[in-house]
């Protein structure tokens, strides 16, 4: 049988310090060794079933990420092809009312608008869904982007919401240059101010005010409103798609935020909001500096 030994030798000495002879003394290390070598096996084996389970996820992550542009493809192809009759119904039974309207009952024209409104309401649905689509798919490359000219872009497709609702746009410069997609960040930015535009109390004009905040290594944007605001219990929910809060009272799609979110997320950033009801909320991204 083969014994794991461990000897330590010593000289001997005199009183003069003259070596007389030497001392052992052995050890049996057998039970240490066996122990060292079951878990050096031991932490083998971890390593590879880790390497296992790495490949595993990998292989998943992979899966699932075919998956999700299979389906994103799915729905801009579907949204796309359900446009056209939407359209068609709506412009239908818009001239239905206006040609005929006369001839028919109270209650025709009340259903003849309503499937107007109905066909509305989904067209600007399919529209949001096709934006959600293009941003989740779109190949996007990062440059240096103008804050200002972007913010400056948004104000001017939204001029005319802004003068309907008399809305007091307050733009706090200096605004400073982001790494972003200039079209991708646009979008974030519309409906962000679209939202604070629509989200007041009846009766209420709207204020807003267009921030930044500079870090370190980013740039924080806020959009800051004094509209109806987000309960605390609601703040992560509205960012789902299709999450709508107020459904009765104020139209929408439910997917405006969550292009927004998903936006923000292609361009390497983070989104949030601080709000208290009935205060108001204050949006904001951040992005890295240019």
């Amino acid at each position: 049988v083969l014994l794991n030994i461990s000897l330590t030798v010593s000289p001997i000495t005199d009183a003069s310090g003259k070596i007389i002879g030497v001392s052992k003394i052995e050890h049996d290390i057998t039970e240490r060794k066996q122990t060292e070598e079951a878990l050096r096996q031991a932490h083998a084996r971890l390593a590879d079933r880790a390497d296992q389970l790495e490949g595993a996820v990998t292989e998943r992550t992979a899966e699932l990420s075919a998956t999700n542009s299979q389906l994103e493809a799915f729905v801009y192809s579907v949204a796309h092809d359900l446009r056209a009759p939407l359209r068609a119904m709506q412009g239908c039974s818009a001239m239905l009312v206006d040609e005929v309207g006369e001839t028919l009952s109270e209650a025709g024209q009340g259903l003849a608008n309503r499937i107007n409104k109905s066909a509305q309401f989904m067209d600007a649905l399919l529209k949001d869904l096709l934006a959600f689509s293009q941003i989740s798919q779109e190949r996007i490359e990062l440059t240096a982007v103008s804050l200002k000219a972007v913010v400056q872009a948004v104000l001017t497709r939204l001029q005319s919401d802004i003068q309907d609702t008399h809305a007091d746009v307050e733009c706090v410069e200096p605004f400073g240059t982001v790494l972003a997609h200039a079209p991708t960040l646009g979008q974030v930015l519309f409906n962000l101010v679209s939202n604070a535009l629509k989200f007041v109390t009846p009766g209420v004009t709207p204020r807003l005010r267009v921030r930044t905040e500079e870090k370190e290594a980013s740039i924080r944007i806020w959009v800051e409103d004094n509209g109806i605001g987000i309960a605390p219990e609601h703040q992560e929910q509205i960012f789902r798609l299709f999450a709508r809060l107020h459904r009765e009272k104020y139209l929408g799609t439910g997917i405006g935020l969550t292009i927004v979110q998903k936006g923000v997320e292609r361009m390497n950033g983070r989104v949030g909001v601080e709000s208290m009801p009935p205060h108001g909320s204050h949006f904001w991204f951040e992005l890295r500096k240019a």
